[in-house]
């Protein structure tokens, strides 16, 4: 074997005369034999790995490397990067170049993968729009369940000559789903669309149903129609949702408040509610998918979208733990069972054809129904066309019990390959056409960029101030919000109340683990409003926002000269608050505001921004209005907007004065929105601003917010 370390003589030819000596030979020499040593050991543990690896480090190691380089090569050849995870786990797996197999280790992060797939699509579903589409999800649910169960079955029985309970497995097999190409969509920003939301509620129904078929196949496989089985069946779910519906939601309540701001902590929580979700469900003889989807569907109101929480929960999820999962579902493609039994590739085929025009049967029948888009059909059919998880589970324990061939698994297998590939290509596909007619739509009513000025004094507020201010903020991540603060003197301590007053917004803003962008702003003027006006004119402001957490002063003696001033020299939609209380603990919100606010020029900005705030709250907002014309311009907009899902219902108020005791309750599980306006606008009235005062004075606990639309 050649080496690259020189003959010890040689070194030793470079050394000062005075230093060759013995001593100095047999350092070299002892030198050189641990670095020849080490670099044979070296070689040699390389070359006795063995194949496939079987080393955890190992697998991780190219599991990484393929994480790394196979999202940038796939793009660059125009792959839907799934997909190459999916043709990335079919290379390395067992029946391809077999540097990996199936073993505990891969299966487990596998697992993970999946479990974390299922809660995030519970936690990312957006709960207003669930339940208000509840009738259409569970429509979708079943023709998505019963059109591939029932082709399913016919085809495998009376075409393909399986066994009866051979084919009625397989019709289970083929009326299940899984959201694989759903990471596709976050990237899209559609996972808040109502059509996405309603393909996941279809999801779990259709499953749900999937896996209840196969309890019941089974059992009547073994032992004929057993009552007492279906009895403990029905019992076992009972169970399971008392457990994750009702204790897992309370305990997440009570460590997320204790522990807000630990995001460690709070992650660790979050993973445990997660998998012991999931073993309930195992305990309990149900698929664990379920259990996952179900506790990110109970933790979805404790952590919004607009959380650093949720952040690194989605962050970590789409960049590791769901790729290690995709990689496993390729890995089990074998593709040499076709060379040596070419009739099963007419057996896929078939199967195939009838997987896909089951589910496509089942978009087009939702569509004739309900009028939805050709884009958002085609999105259902690709998001349901994809099968996984559940899919290998009744086949595997059909296969464990002799009911279908090791052919049929395999077949499964390649379909869900097939499947998986074509719905990330169609999902794909139809999401770029949702997001070109949505532009379409919205393009006749392009709006200016969102930014929004916090004027901050009293620093037990500031922390209230800015989370309204992230709670009312749009998706564009690269616009920041800015607070400011107005000093009036120009003494020479000015320079240290400056710094000393940024310090304390940093560590606020530090403090509430946001990954939303602050510039803090400072600004030395005459007087506080033309501090704020000059600030607001310079960022071009869409907003102001000022606020106040004190309970008992009245609001017109606290910021009756400054608001008074800064409605005079600026034409911006200013927004003050009161917030006594932390704005996450609101349950309900209610909307005053008087006639002809409909005329006012910042009408539809001052709509958007409570719609925003509903979004992130998982809140609806009732409207109370003074004139049935109001309401009817308020529900238009949002209809038009498709936002209408976030309106309750409209009370019609004559006598506002006589009414408000009987709709507000002193809570601060309350958030009270008025819509005043400047004097002599359209919409101003005295009396409904007396009514705003009287409110604000008798609600000391609600948290409250007055909306001066922008002129």
């Amino acid at each position: 074997m050649r080496t690259i370390i020189p003959p010890v003589e040689k070194l030793a030819g470079f050394l000062p005369k005075n230093s060759r000596n013995d001593k100095t030979l047999n350092v070299l020499v002892k030198v050189a034999n641990f670095v020849r040593h080490i670099k044979t050991n070296a070689i040699l543990h390389f070359l006795s790995l063995h194949i496939p690896f079987t080393e955890p480090v190992v697998i991780i190691a190219l599991v990484l490397l393929i994480l790394l380089i196979g999202p940038v090569f796939f793009e660059r050849i125009r792959i839907p990067s799934i997909v190459g995870l999916l043709l990335s786990g079919a290379i390395i797996g067992p029946h391809g170049f077999n540097l990996l197999s199936p073993d505990l280790e891969f299966s487990l992060l596998g697992t993970i993968g999946l479990m974390y797939l299922m809660f995030l699509a519970g936690l990312e579903i957006d709960l207003i729009d669930f339940i208000e589409n509840k009738v259409k999800s569970i429509f979708i649910g079943l023709a998505s369940f019963f059109i591939p169960f029932v082709s399913g079955y016919l085809i495998s029985r009376y075409v393909l000559e399986y066994e009866v309970m051979s084919s009625w497995l397989i019709g289970a097999m083929l009326s299940s789903h899984t959201l694989i190409s759903y990471p596709i969509l976050g990237k899209m920003g559609l996972v808040s669309k109502s059509i996405v939301t309603i393909v996941v509620g279809a999801t779990i129904i259709a499953d749900i149903l999937a896996l209840v078929a196969m309890e019941l196949i089974t059992n009547f496989a073994q032992s004929g129609f057993d009552i007492d089985g279906i009895l403990l069946l029905a019992l076992h779910f009972a169970l399971f949702f008392f457990i994750v519906l009702l204790v897992v939601p309370r305990l997440a309540r009570i460590f997320l408040n204790v522990y807000e701001g630990n995001l460690g902590v709070q992650y660790i929580f979050v993973l445990l509610a997660l998998f012991i979700s999931a073993a309930t469900a195992h305990l309990l003889e149900i698929e664990p998918i379920l259990g996952a989807f179900f506790s990110g569907l109970v933790l979805n109101r404790q952590i919004m979208n607009t959380s650093a929480l949720y952040k690194r929960i989605e962050f970590i999820g789409t960049n590791l733990f769901i790729p290690f999962f995709l990689i496993s579902i390729g890995m089990l493609a074998n593709f040499n069972l076709y060379l040596n039994k070419p009739h099963e590739l007419i057996y896929l085929t078939i199967l195939v054809l009838t997987a896909f025009g089951s589910k496509y049967l089942a978009a087009l029948v939702s569509k004739l129904i309900f009028k939805t888009s050709r884009s958002e059909m085609n999105l259902l059919f690709g998001l349901s066309t994809s099968r996984a998880a559940s899919a290998i589970a009744i086949i595997l324990i059909g296969l464990n019990m002799g009911l279908v061939t090791e052919a049929i698994l395999n077949n499964t297998v390649i379909l869900i390959l097939i499947t998986s590939i074509s719905s990330s290509y169609i999902t794909q596909y139809s999401g770029k056409k949702l997001l070109v007619d949505d532009n379409n739509f919205t393009s006749s009513t392009k709006k200016s960029t969102q930014k929004l000025l916090v004027p901050v004094a009293n620093p037990a507020n500031i922390e209230n101030l800015l989370d309204f201010a992230a709670l009312i903020k749009t998706d564009n991540q690269a616009v920041p919000i800015y607070p400011l603060t107005v000093f009036t003197n120009r003494d020479n301590n000015v320079r240290n109340q400056i710094d000393e007053k940024q310090k304390k917004i940093v560590r606020i803003i530090e403090s509430m683990h946001s990954d939303i962008p602050f510039e803090t702003n400072t600004r030395i003027d005459g007087n506080v409003t033309n501090g704020i006006v000059r600030a607001a004119e310079e960022i071009v402001a869409t907003g102001i926002i000022m606020g106040w957490n004190n309970r008992h002063t009245p609001f017109h003696i606290l910021f009756g000269n400054v608001l008074n001033n800064l409605l005079e020299k600026t034409n911006r939609m200013l927004l003050v608050i009161k917030t006594p209380t932390s704005l996450r603990e609101v349950k309900r919100i209610t909307l005053f505001c008087n006639e002809n606010a409909q005329f006012e020029p910042g009408f539809t900005l001052w709509l958007d921004t409570l719609i925003t705030l509903s979004r992130n709250l998982q809140l609806k907002f009732s409207v109370n209005c003074t004139s049935r014309m109001t309401y009817d311009a308020i529900q238009k907009y949002m209809t038009k907007q498709n936002t209408v899902k976030y309106l309750e219902h409209h009370s019609e108020l004559v006598n506002l004065r006589r009414q408000q005791k009987s709709i507000i309750k002193n809570s601060a599980a309350e958030l009270l929105v008025f819509v005043n306006a400047r004097r002599e606008t359209v919409s101003h009235s005295r009396q409904f601003e007396h009514i705003m005062n009287n409110s604000i004075s008798r609600f000391s606990r609600n948290n409250i917010v007055i909306i001066y639309p922008e002129q």
